[in-house]
């Protein structure tokens, strides 16, 4: 006999049956039902399996919309069908699975085995699987499910990571927009019924007291802090901290490891974290322990975005997701075939991101991706080619699982970019010129501007002034001209007031540039636009990075050392670099000392010590490479040298920025790294110079907001 539907998806049918066969969006169905577009999309294969089984055939066409093929007379039997099918009352898999989840959660004491038994009207064998499959799920978080005899069904785990699978379960099980209705405490005519309220059991640690207050000082971290949080982050951190407040209230207490929380002090969060625990104590009249400051620290740090001008994480941990990055890069761009380590903003966005996640896979912290399911369905290839890359990435950073929702997250900034990159490579750059760079050349200018989207109209000029070497040194790749040319460049000649053939002239030669472009492989070289749109901070910011890069540039230097039998000895030699006076020199060593014992600093990969510190000893930025001419065989792996990093205790960050830059260049140019290992101290600042300058003209750019990746 075949199985029915619930009333949700028979709502859905019911919508796509009354197209008479045109698609209909996902989103627009989504809007109809007042859910989201992820629940239609969680609905659809069950869907389509009925459909199947009643000779009916559904059809999906990505970025357009789900319909199911019908005539007059197969509209009439799915009528029929929908007006007398059975109604699905009982739940699904993983609905039931849901509420029994939530049901342990809520309880924390042993439920008997007869209460699921006659809620969901199961054998003991399916109340066996959902079990186990629930356990399997939990143990992630090292949380476990108990079964005892004549006892009863419980949780078993530390509160630690009993906060962890609450909020995950929370975010993993229910829909978005699920979680923000009871988030906003708002409800629709369906909301009281049993199911609804029992979905709600995985949230019932929320009160709108305690969420309004979050909120608010969700918004003042924000401002705070200069950060924007992810639109799943924000939620995550309603759930973790409304949870951590109920918690608290319960008298329930989470323990931590004095390293893991030694660590934590060092996040650029962790201030704000203790104002926040001081905000709940106040509110709610709790005590905060130090451990409960650490959990804080933890979820603002795996939900934020730090802007690109405000990345104040540890030299270390920047370079690691840096790292993390390249690799990903240097494997999608083999397999896509698009040049995307050209992406500049694409590859700091992603390293942000990248920064948050292997921070939050850390601390055993998820995301899921409420546009999963739409990038696997638009961007199949892409997300195939960073599946492979995160592979071989947790081989490199011993990571040991990302998930598909982190793969979607990752899979996202690639297609961003490789949209772009297409444009970017069918776009052409073109002049056009007449015999006075006037009149008709501005007619026809804004004539193509209007007829032709592939093509940029870069600048207007005489014959007189075209210079085949400055034209291509811009990066431009034709002339439309009003009178005939004879030159050694690309050129056509059309009417003031291009006709249709004229179009098609201009329309053949940007093709014929477009496919030798793709043939030669040639990301294309965008030209800086001059306009200035700054502020007196913004000259400022860029004034004071100036100053940091010439300092870093200018003192820039390579010691060799003979003899070097110890990393103290490094640490020794490294503190006296820079140092005008003994005294200097102590404090330095005792920075980069204290430094070293909260996290060592040895990448194992580049067989280097990144020693770095903020120190009153110096008052500018200062790079310097210690070359061992003897490596030093550690339990950690071989000590080539070490990167010294020091940046003076300022308020401005764009010391920080400058060192930052710096050491990124490890990872992206092996060739710095190689120069450096080689004593070749010209070389190695000549790449450095490069390399800064190209930094430094991008914080241009993004001041005058040109659209550059």
């Amino acid at each position: 006999m075949t199985a029915g539907l619930t009333q949700r998806q028979r709502e859905i049918v019911e919508i796509i049956a009354k197209m008479s066969g045109k698609p209909v969006p996902v989103g627009a169905i989504s809007e109809k039902l007042n859910v989201s577009s992820r629940t239609i999309l969680r609905e659809l294969p069950e869907i389509e399996r009925w459909l199947r089984e009643n000779d009916f055939t559904f059809i999906r066409k990505p970025g357009v919309g789900v319909s199911i093929e019908q005539g007059p007379e197969a509209a009439k039997i799915l009528e029929t069908l929908l007006g007398t099918d059975k109604i699905q009352n009982d739940f699904s898999q993983k609905e039931r699975r849901r509420q029994i989840l939530g049901e342990l959660f809520l309880l924390r004491e042993p439920v008997k085995s007869y209460v699921f038994l006659s809620r969901f009207q199961i054998s003991e064998g399916t109340l066996t699987r959902d079990l186990d499959a629930l356990d399997e799920w939990l143990s992630t978080y090292q949380v476990h499910i108990l079964r005892r005899p004549g006892v009863g069904i419980l949780l078993e785990g530390t509160e630690t990571a009993y906060r962890q699978a609450i909020a995950n379960a929370a975010l993993e099980f229910m829909d978005d927009g699920e979680i923000l209705k009871i988030l906003r405490g708002t409800k629709d005519e369906r909301s009281t019924s049993e199911p609804e309220n029992l979905k709600n059991r995985l949230l019932g640690f929320i009160n709108p007291q305690i969420v309004t207050f979050v909120e608010g000082i969700l918004s003042d971290t924000e401002q705070k802090l200069n950060i924007k949080y992810t639109d799943s982050g924000y939620m995550a951190l309603i759930v973790h901290l409304s949870l951590a407040v109920r918690r608290l209230q319960s008298g329930e207490k989470i323990e931590m490891d004095e390293e893991d929380l030694a660590n934590l002090r060092e996040f650029p969060e962790y201030p704000m974290a203790e104002e926040i625990a001081d905000k709940i104590s106040s509110h709610f009249h709790l005590a905060i322990p130090k451990e409960e400051v650490g959990f804080i620290t933890m979820h603002l740090s795996s939900a934020r975005t730090w802007p690109q001008t405000r990345r104040l994480r540890s030299q270390l941990q920047s370079i690691n997701a840096r790292q993390a990055v390249m690799a990903i890069v240097e494997c999608v761009e083999k397999e896509m075939g698009l040049p995307f380590h050209t992406c500049t903003r694409m590859i700091e966005e992603l390293t942000s991101h990248m920064d948050s996640m292997l921070s939050r896979l850390s601390m055993n912290i998820h995301l899921d991706n409420a546009q999963g399911n739409a990038v696997k369905q638009n961007y199949p290839d892409i997300c195939e080619a960073v599946e492979k890359a995160c592979e071989l990435l947790q081989d490199s950073f011993y990571i040991k699982d990302i998930s598909s929702s982190e793969v979607t997250f990752i899979a996202m900034h690639f297609a961003a970019a490789a949209e772009t990159l297409r444009v970017e490579q069918k776009r052409v750059l073109a002049v056009v010129v007449c015999p006075s760079g006037m009149g008709a050349s501005r007619v026809l200018a804004a004539n193509l501007i209007r007829s032709l989207q592939n093509i940029e109209i870069r600048q207007i000029m005489s014959v007189f002034s075209i210079d085949p070497r400055k034209l291509r040194e811009s990066g431009i790749d034709l002339i439309i001209s009003t009178v005939p040319l004879e030159i050694d460049f690309p050129s056509v000649c059309v009417s003031p007031i291009p006709q249709a053939q004229d179009i098609l002239i201009i329309t053949h030669a940007v093709e014929k540039i477009s496919a030798q472009r793709m043939k030669e492989d040639v990301p294309k070289i965008q030209i800086q636009k001059s306009h200035f749109d700054v502020t007196w901070k913004d000259i400022r910011s860029l004034t004071h990075t100036g100053e940091e890069i010439s300092q870093l540039l200018d003192h820039f230097v390579i010691r060799n050392l003979p003899e070097a039998h110890q990393v103290e000895t490094l640490l020794g030699q490294a503190a006296g670099l820079f140092a005008d006076s003994i005294l200097n020199r102590q404090i330095i060593n005792q920075d980069l000392a204290r430094r070293e014992t909260i996290k060592n600093t040895f990448i194992p990969e580049l067989y280097i010590y990144l020693l770095h510190c903020r120190t009153m000893a110096v008052q500018h930025c200062r790079f310097g490479y210690l070359r061992l001419e003897r490596p030093i065989t550690t339990p950690s792996g071989t000590v080539m040298g070490a990167v010294l990093l020091l940046a003076p205790l300022t308020d401005w960050d764009e010391c920080v920025e400058v060192n930052s830059r710096i050491s990124m260049l490890l990872v992206e140019d092996k060739g710095f790294l190689q120069a450096l290992q080689e004593g070749d101290e010209e070389k190695s600042r000549l790449l450095a110079e490069h390399a800064l300058v190209k930094y430094y003209q991008n914080l241009i750019s993004n001041r005058e907001g040109d659209g550059k990746l």
